[in-house]
């Protein structure tokens, strides 16, 4: 029997070494992909992903739990990369200030659907801006609830609920679907991209 999330965490709050292992291993793909889809660059997630576990296991004392651990886990490294980027800017002595931004990066291997299907939907997605993109991409690709995403993106609930219907409202003026079905191609497709991984 796998222990629960909840019983992992206070483990690994304890300073058990083997949660933190299966903590890491059990969210790391989902974190990866996260960040990956935050930054587009796979070294800088990978650092970060350790940057995360490293404070976190360095900070345990401090700690308390947690209502969701995944959701605790993707605000955690959504910031260690904006730090992470900002120490990279400023090893390149750019001098501007760090502003999250979401770009989507896929690859037609990504999806199993046909080639105009997935174009639509790309361009679809590149039509809305950054944080529409980030609260669409969590909430149909990670199945993350209004509450989680708000915690993730430090918004209050209302506005996430507003980013995900501007965003699907323009989505469906892209593509031309109803909302419905433009809702359940997004679920197939978080479904196509689990199949694919």
């Amino acid at each position: 029997m796998q222990p629960s999330d909840a019983s992992l965490w206070a483990s690994f709050l304890g300073g058990d070494e083997r949660a933190s292992d299966q903590l890491f291993l059990q969210y790391y793909d989902t974190l990866y992909r996260y960040g990956l889809r935050l930054t587009g660059e796979e070294e800088l997630t990978k650092d970060s992903i350790q940057n995360v576990f490293q404070q976190l296991w360095q900070r345990r004392a401090a700690l308390g739990p947690v209502a969701a651990v995944g959701p605790y886990l993707l605000t955690a490294l959504r910031r260690q990369l904006a730090r992470d980027q900002q120490a990279q800017r400023r090893q390149s002595e750019l001098a501007s200030v760090y502003e999250t931004e979401f770009e989507v990066h896929y690859t037609p291997d990504d999806f199993d659907l046909p080639e105009t299907r997935h174009q639509q939907l790309l361009e679809a997605l590149a039509q809305l801006s950054d944080r529409q993109r980030e609260a669409v991409y969590l909430k149909f690709f990670d199945g993350l609830s209004y509450e989680q995403i708000a915690e993730v993106m430090a918004l209050n609930v209302q506005s996430v609920r507003n980013l995900v219907h501007q965003g699907l409202r323009v989505m469906r003026q892209r593509v031309g679907l109803p909302l419905w079905l433009l809702v359940s191609k997004l679920t197939w497709l978080k479904f196509l991209s689990l199949l694919n991984n």
